[in-house]
């Protein structure tokens, strides 16, 4: 895909005619549009040296456009969005006879209160496998019997993993 703006003076370089390379102060940035994803992503080529810069940003090019073809993101997707995802497949596996319909609705609303507990905009790359260690504790603080939630807190687990596979670091 074209760049969506041409460079304008002599600090700004086309890269493969995808990305540019511009000067900020004294170092070199990268910027290329991720169409998939509707961003640009942005990052400093931490140079001084114009010839230096453009050799990195061919190199970051080539790293960016692999991880597209295989089907990667560079920006990660929020707890909410991975939450979407999950119910989209849990739905075909509804559709498909390998849940009942009763279970699906359990499940979302299992998933809501982890969001709550999570934060909808918490991003799945930044997660550690410790973030959910106290979501049993949340949930049954104020309860005087036990719910199912050691067998939910296994399988936010479960999901967290699912979804770093997913996701370039």
């Amino acid at each position: 895909m074209p760049l969506k703006k041409q460079p304008s003076n002599a600090n700004e370089i086309a890269i493969y005619d995808e990305a540019l390379i511009y000067q900020r102060g004294e170092y070199w940035q990268m910027r290329m549009w991720l169409a998939k994803e509707k961003k640009y992503a942005r990052f400093s080529l931490r140079t001084r040296n114009r010839d230096t810069a453009e050799t990195k940003a061919k190199k970051y090019y080539h790293e960016l456009m692999a991880q597209q073809l295989t089907g990667k993101t560079y920006f990660s997707m929020t707890a909410k969005q991975g939450v979407e995802e999950y119910i989209k497949q849990r739905t075909k596996d509804m559709e498909a006879g390998l849940i009942v319909k009763g279970r699906l609705t359990t499940i979302k609303t299992h998933l809501e209160h982890w969001l709550k507990f999570i934060g909808k905009d918490t991003k799945i790359k930044e997660m550690e496998r410790t973030d959910c260690e106290n979501y049993f504790h949340n949930r049954t603080k104020n309860k005087k019997k036990l719910p199912v939630s050691r067998i939910v807190q296994k399988k936010f687990d479960g999901i967290q993993v699912i979804f770093n596979e997913d996701v370039v670091e």
